[in-house]
């Protein structure tokens, strides 16, 4: 395939592609209202250095995930804020509709106008440094997967943006158990996204925490287009054609045999698509007569989507076998998930004694399902100030955060979360991703997929290293007394 001829167009719709998600136009409102409220009524503070942390608190819980996740997602999730410099005329917009056009009017000058100040020119890269796991890096539920260091009140802006990593990471490690399940690709299209760059982030996720380092299938053209070392296309016959046929005086058994045989007749391989009328009786009559109407043409084979894809996959293998048609790829959707393709799979080694190699599942809604926030219970905390740690308390278990400058290392199957300030308890997990306002993070989706594979397996628990505990221990004894304190005193009232 020659894609040079594509090169300078792709390049230029990935770069848009990923424009479209930083944030409009470069204006900072595209954040919470009280990131103005706050770091207006503490200038002091907004100004200071600060540290804050990413920290996914809750795992995929369906079975086999057993509370891992996959990163994924930097090149869309970083190009929220990074994508381009911020221009100095939307910075002073923004001021300028706080103080005259919104009804809150609050508005943080101090750390703008030190980051103006430091600018001279129209455009300004934000001062802030984020490190974190490299994509495809696996890794538990409670432990910071990003650390944002610069002004605290410039970084308190990206909450919400960096919150949005659930969605990427829950893809990748959505992709991971589907590629538990079945050796084969699960192919599926574009409708189940809310918007044509959700999808392509999906995609990327998917292939991140999936890949076999092969590329994968999808209908979706832009992907294929922007991705072609990634994706590969496949298209087959939709319901809107079947039905297309149909016309007063023709059966519907014949109407649905003529588009079967013309789709064949014009490109050779395909998916009949057998339930338009009945995918048990007369769909499966059609599809046998279709491929013994092309003796030799191995690449047609079924699509069976509704009603109890399981004995179809069955019903159609035996029916195809009788008839001396050898084994035929069937493909088998109705928004499969890991544990239906197993289920699949299962009952037909039972009924047919014969490894399922032959079947294909399809899938589209399961890579959205439970795909928000809630679900891995994503918290942004500031964890230090000036150097001084900060520290989130809760009386719910697990809302707790660390305080310091955080990085994650490897010791063994343990994952440890450090201050970077203490000697390095393991192997450093965390990369660069962005130095001051400037994305430095640039692997390959194919090392991303690579280290997804290599490390799935690997962690099984979580410790905090020695001086982290020690200044955990501090500040948990501290709220203690306090706490205690504090209640006796109302006792007495």
């Amino acid at each position: 395939m020659a894609t040079d001829a594509f090169a300078a167009e792709r390049a230029r719709l990935r770069d848009e592609c990923f424009g479209r998600l930083f944030l409009p136009g470069g204006l900072p409102l595209n954040t919470d209202t009280y990131k103005r409220t706050m770091w207006s009524a503490v200038p002091d503070l907004a100004v200071l250095p600060a540290a804050y942390t990413l920290t996914l608190r809750k795992g995929l819980t369906e079975p086999g995930a057993d509370g891992r996740l996959i990163m994924a997602g930097h090149e869309a999730m970083l190009a929220q804020w990074f994508h381009r410099p911020l221009r100095r005329g939307d910075v002073e917009l923004a001021r300028a509709w706080a103080a005259r056009g919104s009804a809150v009017d609050a508005f943080p000058h101090a750390v703008w106008d030190a980051l103006l100040t430091s600018a001279p020119t129209g455009e300004v890269f934000l001062p802030i440094d984020i490190d974190g796991f490299p994509g495809g890096q696996t890794f538990l539920p409670g432990l910071p997967c990003l650390s944002l260091e610069g002004p605290g009140g410039l970084v308190s802006y990206l909450e919400p943006a960096m919150c949005r990593y659930f969605a990427p990471v829950l893809q990748a490690t959505k992709a991971r158990l589907m590629r538990q399940a079945t050796p084969r690709d699960a192919e599926f299209g574009l409708r189940s996204a809310f918007n044509d760059i959700a999808h392509l982030v999906m995609l990327l996720a998917r292939y991140v925490g999936g890949s076999d380092g092969q590329p994968q299938l999808t209908s979706s053209d832009l992907a294929e287009f922007l991705y072609p070392e990634l994706f590969r296309s496949v298209g087959t016959i939709g319901h809107e054609m079947m039905s297309a046929g149909q016309a007063p005086g023709k059966s519907l058994a014949e109407a649905e045999y003529e588009m079967m045989d013309r789709f064949v007749s014009a490109h050779g391989r395909a998916a009949l698509l057998c339930d338009l009328v009945d995918a048990e009786s007369v769909g499966l009559e059609n599809a046998i007569r279709v491929m013994k109407a092309h003796p030799g043409n191995t690449g047609v084979g079924i699509r069976v989507d509704s009603g109890d894809i399981a004995g179809q996959c069955v019903l159609y293998y035996r029916q195809m076998q009788a008839a001396g048609l050898g084994t035929r790829t069937i493909v088998f959707e109705d928004e499969v998930t890991p544990e239906t393709v197993r289920a699949v799979y299962d009952r037909f080694r039972r009924e047919t004694g014969v490894e399922p190699t032959m079947l294909f599942p399809g899938a589209g809604g399961y890579w959205w399902r439970a795909v928000h926030r809630d679900t891995v219970a994503a918290a942004f905390k500031r964890s230090a100030t000036d150097g001084r740690p900060n520290v989130k308390f809760s009386n719910s278990p697990g809302k707790e955060s660390l305080g310091g400058r955080l990085r994650v290392f490897a010791d063994g199957d343990t994952l440890v979360v450090g201050d970077i300030s203490e000697p390095a308890p393991g192997e450093p997990l965390f990369v660069p991703l962005v130095r001051q306002g400037r994305v430095v993070y640039s692997e390959s989706f194919a090392e991303q997929a690579e280290r997804a594979r290599l490390t799935w397996d690997r962690y099984r628990r979580t410790r905090l290293a020695p001086g982290l505990r020690a200044t955990m221990d501090r500040l948990n004894e501290q709220r203690r007394v306090e706490v205690a304190a504090a209640r006796a005193r109302l006792e007495t009232k």
